[in-house]
């Protein structure tokens, strides 16, 4: 039996991840011709957090899909290089309540696909999964860092796969 203290005592409920009816992502789609059912997006991030990486910060997640021209001005604003690059993560904030912001160049896995071959869906999905696993603190700036990463992306992409979890991303040229 509670004594009339503890009943009045609520106690916080742990947070949400994000993709979860209660916490879903934010998502902003600034790519005309660029396509996505956002259920399965926020279904990709709720499987993510079902796996033993953990977000820094607790809070909302935002996800962006820029143009090339905009992800680029990003790269040149925040790293201070202009090569036009894959994806770009912002670390959150947990007195904002902000998991962080993972932005996406969908122009720049078209490119790499038709280079280099792979599938459209799985490239933009390898992306998020990247921008994912820095907001959980992983990083590839040295050549250890890279291998953690890449084991990272490497079980994050099979659980993905297996729970078929991969969103379907279009683009209408």
């Amino acid at each position: 039996m509670q004594s009339p203290i503890q009943k009045k005592v609520k106690k916080p409920s742990p947070p949400e991840p994000p993709g979860s009816s209660n916490n879903p992502a934010l998502i902003y789609n600034a790519l005309e011709g660029f396509s996505f059912e956002e259920t399965s997006l926020q279904n990709l991030f709720f499987h993510l957090s079902k796996l033993p990486f953990k977000l820094e910060s607790d809070g909302e997640l935002s996800i962006a899909f820029l143009p090339d021209d905009q992800h680029t001005e990003l790269h040149i604003a925040h790293h201070q290089n202009p090569e036009p690059t894959d994806v770009i993560t912002f670390r959150g904030d947990s007195q904002n309540d902000m998991a962080g912001e993972i932005c996406i160049s969908p122009e720049f896995a078209q490119k790499y696909c038709e280079e280099n071959g792979g599938e459209f869906s799985r490239e933009v999905t390898l992306y998020l999964v990247h921008g994912w696993l820095h907001l959980c603190g992983l990083d590839d700036l040295s050549e250890e860092d890279r291998v953690k990463m890449r084991k990272g992306e490497k079980v994050a992409l099979e659980h993905l796969e297996k729970e078929d979890a991969i969103p379907e991303f279009r683009f209408k040229n």
